[in-house]
């Protein structure tokens, strides 16, 4: 194995791709969907992809999460990344089903407040593993 493999670029790699990837879909992705697409089309290609969106980015925050805590020097790091974990597969698996049930519901004004909640999470994890990733390169 190559003397620079070590269990911190282990780590820092999937973080970096996190990051990465919420930067693109933020900034990139999501507005072009709704740009380009009929909000007709737009709407439920978005609720179709969120559920891979949050479980593809948990997993991969698991991986850092588990190889940095057995690393005594970087057990915060790797306590933000197995919370970060956490909150995507609680995102997936309880808040997107309840917005989802809303909007199927007709009540808008509550999955409107529900969906400006998960963009605040979102954001939250976004700075989560954003500190992680500098932290992490320093």
């Amino acid at each position: 194995m190559p003397g620079w493999l070590t269990l911190h670029v282990v780590s820092l790699v999937p973080v970096a791709a996190i990051f990465g990837g919420m930067t693109i879909f933020m900034a990139v992705i999501a507005p072009s969907v709704f740009r380009f697409l009929p909000r007709e089309t737009a709407a439920p290609f978005m609720r179709s992809l969120f559920p891979v969106y949050f479980l593809t980015l948990g997993i991969v925050a698991l991986i850092p999460g588990i190889v940095l805590f057995t690393i005594a020097s970087y057990r915060p790091e790797a306590a933000t990344m197995l919370a970060v974990a956490l909150v995507f597969f609680a995102l997936r698996g309880v808040l997107l089903p309840f917005l989802n049930r809303n909007r199927e519901a007709g009540n808008e004004k509550r999955a409107n407040l529900l969906h400006r909640l998960s963009v605040l999470i979102h954001l939250v994890q976004w700075i989560a593993v954003s500190v992680t990733l500098v932290r992490l390169s320093a």
